[in-house]
């Protein structure tokens, strides 16, 4: 029996039926349109039986307008390269988190779909996921030549390979993003900050010269102490309930809300806090940094960093930014498996299924389509090759306009939209190559032995991490008392957990 399981923790990652996964002699079985050159790995297609019908659920930035046009053109490819027919299933994150648990419990038809890596153990326990492992060797190599096997292993938990990661960024180093306009009224530029601390004398120019206008904020929480968080330390999953500091090159467990660089961060925010810099409201904000910007209020909030963060962020606040990363490249499983898809156990035939997923990261065509629709009517290709809205056409009345890459399968094999350097995909893997790793990349704390511990670790956390990291009480005793409390909820036999699961997994894994 498939249980129902608690979402409010995780959302916020053989022989064959068919002829053998080998490359047949009849050149029209095998799939084309390969990423990169690559040779074709999706297997012998036998087009004399009746075509295999594969649902595919994605992540989608807005209902389209016109679903049936793209879903005729993506199968349009998928029925000749592969005899399957596809029904395209996008939703909304609002609507996929309504729904997901009614459809993974249900007999519905379902064969791909996304999820937070977050939920993978409960997923797995659940036995809503397929078992890759079988199939990932002889129908999907072009997956292990695209995302790599260290990455794909970041969709493993015990032996169980539940996903693979989209192509989205590795790394999340903190960065500080500011109107550049007030920026250059204070004399400084991006030169003269070099860390976090050298914040602090620009936002005292600026808040000498406007006053009016909140200097350091945003959605609380991605305040710097908790954004850094995901830069320096590794959390292994399951919460930052026990970390790897040291950017994860120290392999003993530690609690990170005992350490001093939490302690010297919540100081500082509390030194913004204080001196008037961020609003009085800070604490309890749920409006983004990037839409308080665009409003007029806001100099400077804090996000995760990647190589077209300020074209991003000019697109989203309407401003000129500047943004400056604090933090180093560093890739850490959670960041990896952040969102994965997966195989449902509705599927009918999870080899055809795992075909089709291997296609679809390889093939330029598909992740054009899910993305941006079909060329001529929603998009055109510029000179730079670059994407942009054909004459008369925009966001708000374009028939099929997705701009969620960083939700779909495989966005570095796919144009890039106007405003962004035509190689933004080159260098995104570029940061990915020539990041540290964490020594436990790859290992995932699997959290099923200390549920009620975790569960009553993030309730506390709710409680108390706001306030702290942004710099509404005095971090000197709300920390104290914040740790006091995550010991009582269990911390200590969370953090002993998954030390064991981790010597465990470096025992097997060096």
């Amino acid at each position: 029996m498939k249980r129902k399981i608690a979402l409010l923790l995780t959302l916020a990652v053989g022989v064959s039926a068919l002829a053998g996964c080998g490359g047949g002699d009849d050149k029209k079985n095998n799939a084309g349109g390969t990423q990169g050159g690559s040779a074709s790995a999706g297997g012998e297609i036998n087009f004399d039986e009746e075509p295999y019908e594969a649902t595919l659920m994605y992540w989608a930035a807005s209902d389209p307008r016109d679903l049936e046009a793209v879903e005729a053109a993506f199968n349009e490819l998928t029925l000749e390269q592969l005899n399957i027919k596809v029904n395209l299933m996008p939703l909304t994150l609002g609507t996929y988190t309504q729904q997901i648990q009614m459809i993974l419990s249900s007999d519905d038809a379902l064969d791909i779909f996304p999820y937070f890596g977050s939920s993978m153990g409960n997923y797995i326990d659940a036995d809503y996921l397929v078992d890759m492992n079988e199939y990932l060797e002889t129908c999907g190599q072009d997956l292990i030549d695209i995302i790599g096997m260290d990455d794909i292993q970041c969709g493993s938990l015990n032996g169980f390979l539940a996903g693979v990661p989209n192509m989205h960024e590795r790394t999340n180093p903190e960065a500080f993003i500011m109107r550049t306009d007030l920026l250059e009224e204070t004399g400084f530029t991006a030169d003269d900050i070099k860390t976090a601390e050298d914040m602090t004398k620009v936002f005292a120019a600026v808040h000498e010269k406007h006053p009016d206008i909140t200097v350091y904020g945003g959605t609380n929480g991605q305040s710097y102490p908790l954004g850094i968080s995901l830069s320096i330390v590794d959390p292994l999953g399951g919460g930052n309930f026990g970390v790897l500091p040291d950017n994860g090159q120290t392999l003993t467990i530690e609690n990170w809300y005992e350490s001093e660089e939490f302690m010297e961060a919540c100081k500082l925010v509390r030194s913004w806090y204080e001196a008037g810099y961020t609003s009085a409201d800070f604490a309890t904000c749920t409006d983004s940094g990037e839409s308080l910007m665009r409003a007029g209020n806001l100099f400077c909030f804090t996000a995760p960093g990647k190589p077209n963060t300020k074209a991003e962020k000019d697109a989203q606040t309407g401003y000129d930014t500047t943004c400056v990363i604090v933090s180093p490249d560093v890739c850490y499983t959670q960041t990896t498996n952040g969102i994965l898809y997966g195989i449902s156990s509705n599927s009918e035939d999870p080899e055809k299924a795992m075909i089709l997923l291997n296609w679809i990261f390889k093939t330029k065509e598909a992740n054009d389509l899910l993305n941006w629709g079909i060329e001529g009517r929603d998009y055109v290709v510029k000179d730079d090759g670059t994407l942009d809205f054909p004459e008369g056409v925009t966001t708000e009345n374009a028939n099929y306009h997705m701009d969620f890459g960083w939700a779909l399968l495989n966005q570095y094999n796919s144009y890039v939209w106007t405003g962004n350097a035509p190689d933004i995909w080159d260098q995104y893997q570029a940061v990915r190559d020539s990041a540290q790793l964490s020594k436990a990349y790859g290992f995932f704390f699997d959290t099923a032995p200390v549920i009620n511990e975790v569960s009553a670790l993030t309730a506390v956390s709710e409680e108390y991490l706001n306030s702290i990291g942004t710099g509404a009480v005095d971090p000197e005793t709300a920390i104290a008392e914040f740790n006091q409390k995550l010991y009582d909820a269990g911390l200590q036999t969370v953090m002993e957990e998954k030390q064991k699961q981790l010597d465990e997994w470096l025992a097997n894994n060096q």
